[in-house]
């Protein structure tokens, strides 16, 4: 798509707010799990992990959760050491991760 935001990097940003609004309201238990781990791992990981130039799809996806992990640990590691940790502060700060490197890679495809 050339001189356009795609609709992955657009679905991913919209995901991510939506899923950790989700999140913080409460859901079933299940469902909550599953949102949680979306946005907490997964989204942020495949987010960061579209600003890399990988195109094979086994290094993606192990690239992908281990981006969505490591910004994790960073994240909580912070919040810990800092005396300000709450799982909805880790949430929120998760969303805001992935729709920053999503804006950055609308970014990248605009200029390319």
């Amino acid at each position: 798509m050339s001189g356009g935001v795609s609709r992955l990097t657009v679905a991913l940003g919209l995901a991510a707010v939506a899923l950790s609004l989700v999140t913080l309201i409460g859901l079933p238990t299940p469902l909550q799990a599953v949102a949680a781990t979306a946005v907490l791992v997964l989204l942020p990981g495949q987010a960061l992990a579209r600003l890399t130039q990988v195109s094979d799809l086994a290094l993606g996806a192990l690239l992908v959760l281990a981006l969505g992990l490591a910004a994790l640990t960073a994240v909580s590691t912070a919040m810990f050491y800092l005396a300000v940790w709450s799982w909805q502060g880790c949430v929120v700060t998760m969303a805001v991760i992935t729709v920053l490197a999503c804006t950055a890679r609308a970014r990248q495809e605009a200029t390319s």
